[in-house]
């Protein structure tokens, strides 16, 4: 429908409310691949149909990165290439209570937004995706517990596979797990040992929220987020809040260090913090 209207606008029977340009790429047209339709665009909603695989290859991924374009990908699988957020994957649900013989209502549902809660919840062994300042926080604040890195998001599942006992407590960036999530909880769902994630959007994002930070425009930035982000230059708004940290941090005696945490962060009430 979106495509109809877009090439041939009201005469297609549809109409199309946006504030924002848009594209709709269905499959190859002849004598023109994907690259030559999508490299042109920019500043520009592109809706990807099913069925075209180059959207899982190396090159897409990297076109995405630099693009400066927003993408809503339809497809079943799972995109190791591009680095997205737990929150935007989402899953079109049809309302059978209210559909007819003529029409159905549709909407969208977030699948991985549900965290567990911490109180009360104690863990054999804490797997952080982070091997630097926040393996080395959840270290101070978790005592009680073995805690050990995974060495990145794309070697969680790796990790978890090597634990075969005791309960576990996992903490990734839900800001750039996306392509993970669902083989984690694939496997998790296998095992017989209490498992939880916990994802918030990065332990950078984490420090921000806390109320450690003093800067006037922080709390916007927090709470509208999408309009400081620059797509062309963050992958991810994990990068986005790490780099927001450090220039906060900068010249500051609680400079915000990736491979080292700074001992400011070592305080007593800085894991009394509350998101």
């Amino acid at each position: 429908m979106m495509y109809e209207y877009l090439r041939v606008g009201r005469e297609s029977g549809y109409s199309v409310s946006s504030n924002g340009s848009y594209y709709v790429y269905l499959r190859q047209e002849v004598g023109r691949t994907w690259q030559d339709m999508l490299y042109p665009l920019k500043d520009t909603i592109i809706f990807i149909e099913e069925n075209n695989h180059f959207v899982f290859s190396r090159e897409f991924a990297e076109f995405v990165k630099i693009s400066g374009n927003y993408f809503v990908l339809i497809n079943r699988a799972s995109f190791k290439m591009l680095p997205y957020s737990i929150h935007e994957i989402y899953e079109i649900i049809t309302d059978k209570k209210h559909a007819d013989v003529k029409e159905s209502y549709h909407y969208f549902k977030e699948l991985y937004s549900n965290y567990p809660v911490l109180e009360n919840n104690r863990m054999d062994i804490v797997v952080t995706e982070d091997s630097n300042s926040g393996c080395q926080f959840f270290s101070g604040l978790f005592k009680q517990s073995r805690v050990v890195s995974a060495g990145g998001n794309s070697r969680v599942l790796l990790r978890l596979q090597e634990l075969e006992s005791g309960d576990i407590l996992i903490i990734v960036d839900g800001a750039a797990f996306g392509a993970m999530i669902e083989n984690c909880l694939e496997f998790i769902s296998t095992k017989k040992q209490r498992i939880s994630v916990w994802m918030p959007e990065s332990f950078e994002y984490l420090i921000l929220r806390s109320g450690m930070i003093q800067s006037a425009e922080l709390p916007e930035i927090l709470a509208s987020t999408s309009d400081y982000v620059e797509a062309e230059e963050y992958e991810s708004w994990e990068q986005y809040f790490t780099q927001l940290l450090i220039s906060l941090t900068e010249n500051k005696a609680y400079k915000y260090l990736k491979k080292t945490l700074n001992a400011y962060y070592w305080r007593v009430k800085s894991f009394n913090k509350k998101e």
